[in-house]
């Protein structure tokens, strides 16, 4: 993950020295011209099953929620109006309390291995020559690929009562809706500084929709989580 941490911040580096020197335009200053950028960047995400617990019920109330945590190197492409995004997710999904009845399964936690992508609205309001506000509303959806446990071996899900060993595609995968905000500040008329922020709801995958088959104990259930994206883009 260092790694590409590292190839990503050479690429921005490269990038910015490359395009420091583009001279400004009256065409690119207009703000309501349709152009056309792309981009690359980095995002960190985080997602969380929060299960709620019947009162009544003893034990500790928070001993079924868990979370996932992960970055993802991403390329962006935006149309004014709308922007789509794909990116390779790395992160570590697990965090389960004692007391859970999926505690037998040694496979937590897992390290996964995903395919981001998503499609979001936009409407930008544009502050000055060089500074970008704009909400978001979209949906993404992230295929998992591989999991790994801490020993490197393949990590198997149950999704069933009779399926106990399902790969990661079928156990994780699914979507998100989110709602956010982003700001773009432009160093020069074409390069400029992305960022963004959102939260939203996801609907449970397969593993999660076995979880709620099990527990005999829960009240409600939210399926939530949110990313905080960085990136340099270039608009044409």
């Amino acid at each position: 993950m260092k790694k590409l941490w590292l190839i990503l911040m050479i690429f921005v580096i490269g990038g910015m020295a490359v395009f420091a020197q583009e001279a400004d335009t009256p065409a690119s200053r207009n703000p309501s011209a349709f152009r056309v950028s792309l981009g690359t960047g980095g995002m960190l995400n985080a997602n969380f099953s929060t299960w709620f617990v019947d009162k009544d019920a003893p034990g500790d109330l928070y001993r079924y929620n868990s979370s996932s945590l992960g970055t993802a190197p991403y390329v962006f492409l935006d149309l004014k109006y709308v922007e789509a995004n794909i990116g390779l997710g790395i992160g570590k999904t697990g965090n389960f309390r004692s007391g859970n009845p999926l505690d037998g399964n040694s496979n937590f936690p897992a390290r996964t291995l995903s395919l981001r992508s998503g499609v979001y609205l936009k409407l930008p309001f544009s502050l000055s020559n060089r500074f970008t506000l704009y909400p978001l509303a979209g949906a993404d959806y992230e295929l998992f690929f591989a999991a790994f446990k801490d020993d490197d071996r393949d990590a198997k899900f149950p999704t069933g009562a009779s399926k106990q060993d399902a790969g990661p595609l079928e156990a994780f995968s699914t979507v998100s809706f989110k709602l956010g905000a982003g700001f773009d500040t432009f160093l020069t008329d074409h390069l400029f500084l992305r960022t963004e922020l959102l939260y939203g709801i996801r609907l449970p995958n397969k593993f999660e929709q076995y979880q709620d088959d099990v527990y005999t104990d829960i009240d409600s259930k939210l399926f939530h989580g949110g990313d905080f994206k960085i990136a340099v883009g270039y608009r044409f």
